[in-house]
């Protein structure tokens, strides 16, 4: 855990990068091949989402088995996750099995044809799922927050789009997707586990990832600029709010803003922000709304960065008929922490935990890849390693945070979900 990814170069001629984190005598390696596009880099909402659903459920030209059912045969698993930035295809599997899946989804990440009923019946999947989360506070609040930060612009959308962007989508707007994103430049291979760097290189050379540097170039589309920071707040007004009424006896509350991109040197001493704010059972949301006025059972926080923008948020659940109380709160709460401060030794109990955390995080391959491939890939940190970032976190100044929370505090946004 205390060693450096290692960045393998150029795996092939047309800028595909390979990174590898080595763990000598692993018997378990997460194989991953990522698509720096997701859904924000979209035509019709919900493209990405669907494409990575039928990739992983395709039979590839020339084998027997679908994908995910391969890597299972293995006796490993595997699954794929879009994200506003990205598509990820990842696999955990015994190391001996490893550099035959990495070549199993490569062939996977560069389909550009899709069977017609392939992707009806996972459109529907699709809607099915994108169903249960309209109907779940805790889950579409977050939906709603993304709105009230990013508002019309493509970050803003929810992932997988809604269930009637899903109905209207085509087998041939996904093939137009791939064929534009999947390309030189876009793709990356991260692994992490008992394969070696130079094996891990030498797979990728010899699969289908080899053949983008033929019917594809390397220029990376443009993106909508981002409406950052947000339109200043009207006078008296103390924060942005957006209300989604839905029926049922739970209501979910969202408090957060704008934040750092990936590669913003602040964004380690905002981690201690978070754990300040609503990380541990003494942080200010936990302590007062769990604990003092039993509002909530459910506080978590969570700083999701981007590869030009992020947001921090706190989600709470609550009762209906409290979620303008605990909206109100949250908003004081933290407003009223930044403005008195902290001690410096709360302050160092904060870093320590959330330095911590940051290891407990990427405990497994699977989670350490994940990690690994959005601050190296997207925050362009090609020397990113857990325990360097956990050692960057640890080191932030009482006067780094104060800032960081400065900034966090002054654009908040509140999304609620239910009642």
């Amino acid at each position: 855990m205390t060693a450096a990814a290692e960045i393998v170069g150029r795996a092939l001629d047309d800028d595909i990068r390979v990174l590898t984190r080595h763990r000598p005598g692993a018997e378990i390696t997460t194989v991953s091949v990522w698509i720096l596009a997701g859904s924000r880099d979209e035509t019709s909402p919900g493209t990405a989402h669907l494409f990575e659903h039928l990739v992983m459920q395709a039979v590839p030209p020339g084998r027997k088995m679908r994908v995910i059912d391969e890597i299972e045969s293995y006796g490993g698993e595997g699954n794929a996750t879009t994200a506003r930035d990205y598509v990820v295809l990842y696999a955990r599997v015994p190391t001996v099995d490893a550099l035959a899946v990495l070549d199993l989804l490569a062939e996977a990440a560069t389909a550009t044809e899709f069977d017609p009923v392939l992707v009806e019946a996972e459109r529907r999947v699709v809607i099915e799922e994108l169903r249960l989360a309209e109907a779940d506070p805790t889950d579409i609040v977050h939906d709603v927050f993304f709105a009230a930060v990013y508002g019309d612009h493509p970050m803003g959308r929810p992932v997988g789009g809604s269930p009637a962007d899903a109905l209207r989508l085509t087998a041939a707007e996904v093939t137009a997707w791939s064929r534009r994103h999947v390309r030189a430049g876009r793709v990356a291979v991260v692994v992490t586990g008992g394969v070696t760097p130079a094996a891990v290189t030498a797979a990728t050379a010899r699969s289908a990832l080899a053949g983008l540097s033929v019917t594809h170039q390397s220029a990376r589309a443009d993106r909508p600029a981002l409406p950052i920071p947000l339109p200043a707040m009207a006078p008296g007004v103390r924060s942005r709010r957006l209300d989604h009424p839905l029926p049922g006896d739970t209501a979910a509350v969202v408090l957060g803003g704008p934040a750092f991109s990936l590669a913003d040197p602040r964004l380690a001493a905002a981690e201690v922000v978070m754990e300040l704010f609503a990380g541990g059972n003494t942080s200010v949301l936990v302590e007062q709304l769990r604990t003092d006025l039993g509002l909530s059972y459910d506080i978590w926080g969570d700083l999701s960065g981007y590869h030009d923008t992020g947001v921090w948020r706190i989600a709470i659940t609550t009762a209906v008929e409290h979620r303008d109380e605990v909206a109100r709160l949250a908003v004081d709460l933290a407003r009223s922490a930044v403005a008195d401060g902290w001690s410096d030794a709360r302050v160092a109990v904060a870093r320590r935990r959330a330095a911590g955390l940051v290891r407990l995080d990427a405990e497994t391959s699977l989670d350490e890849t994940l990690l690994l491939g959005r601050h190296a890939l997207l925050g362009g940190s090609v020397d990113w390693s857990v325990a360097e970032y956990a050692d960057r976190i640890a080191a932030a100044s009482p006067q780094q945070v104060h800032d960081a929370a400065v900034s966090m505090a002054d654009q908040l946004v509140v999304a609620t979900a239910g009642g």
